[in-house]
């Protein structure tokens, strides 16, 4: 009996496994770069969060004393002020400047020229300097135009005339320009000399009087038909110290003694700002002179 002989059969060829798809490399985490140097030690972090907890607190406690601060302005606006004492702190020079250029003012100030502001035509000149008494010459030429263009008559026009600033010598009478020589010092001339009057208040020996009732160059016109004149006190009150530097006399008695030769029916105010603005608000339409 034969026996077969068997070769082992050979395995089918098959295709090598596919290799597995490549993996992707991870994904990079968006991390801002700090460089070495700049590291924080464990140390270090403590102490920057140690500072961010600080500045929080403080942050904090100012809003807290911002708004004790507001309470406590507000409990202090409710309770009257304690009378106050003596002091050895000296005041700010402006304030002490201030307070003694004004001690010697009125207690009162005259409002009832508002009143009087009842005319269809009115106008307020505000006159900030001499130059040769232009202010009043402004005031003429007004009044002229409303005569001339429209046939108004005096008693229909209001001028309101406010001297005030470097201007503040016109206020003044005869007896305080020559006294205190104030055509020198303000460089006004009568004639070929210093005056030694107000030329501005009446008229020179060389002007006659304008015919009739026109209205006339001069501060005593305007005051005899009711127009008014108005002074600035804070003026004055400079006017009187530099009198009282040059003449080395005190200033209260000079400023009493500017303040009782104002001229015939000019009426002092606080500033000449304030009664320029005052005119305005009375219904004065607004010029500036000088």
């Amino acid at each position: 009996m034969r026996y077969a002989t068997s070769r082992p059969r050979s395995a089918p060829c098959s295709k090598p496994p596919p290799k597995p798809p490549p993996t992707p490399p991870p994904a990079m985490e968006m991390h801002p770069t700090v460089p070495e140097a700049t590291q924080l030690e464990p140390k270090s972090r403590r102490e920057f969060l140690g500072q961010l907890a600080t500045t929080a607190a403080i942050l904090a406690s100012a809003g807290c004393a911002n708004q004790l601060g507001a309470a406590t302005a507000v409990a202090t606006a409710a309770t009257p002020a304690p009378a106050a004492g003596p002091t050895t702190s000296p005041a700010p020079a402006s304030a002490a400047v201030a307070a003694r250029g004004h001690r010697n003012a009125p207690d009162k100030w005259d409002d009832s020229w508002t009143t009087r502001l009842t005319a269809p035509h009115k106008a307020v000149f505000d006159c900030a300097h001499v130059e040769d008494g232009e202010a009043v010459g402004h005031t003429y030429t007004w009044m002229q135009g409303l005569h001339d263009a429209l046939g108004v008559p005096n008693d229909q026009m209001h001028a309101v005339l406010v001297i005030r600033h470097a201007a503040i010598a016109m206020a003044l009478n005869d007896a305080m320009w020559a006294k205190y020589e104030l055509g020198k010092t303000n460089k006004v001339k009568d004639g070929k000399h210093w005056a030694t009057r107000n030329p501005y208040l009446t008229q020179g020996p060389d002007r006659k009087p304008r015919p009739g009732d026109q209205p006339d160059y001069t501060l005593s016109w305007l005051a005899r038909h009711n127009h008014t004149l108005l002074g600035c006190d804070r003026a004055l009150q400079g006017c009187s110290y530099e009198i009282a530097d040059r003449t080395k006399t005190e200033h209260a008695a000079v400023y009493q003694e500017l303040a009782a030769n104002l001229i015939p029916g000019l009426i002092l105010q606080p500033s000449g700002i304030y009664a320029a603005i005052r005119a305005q608000e009375a219904g004065c339409s607004f010029f500036k002179s000088t």
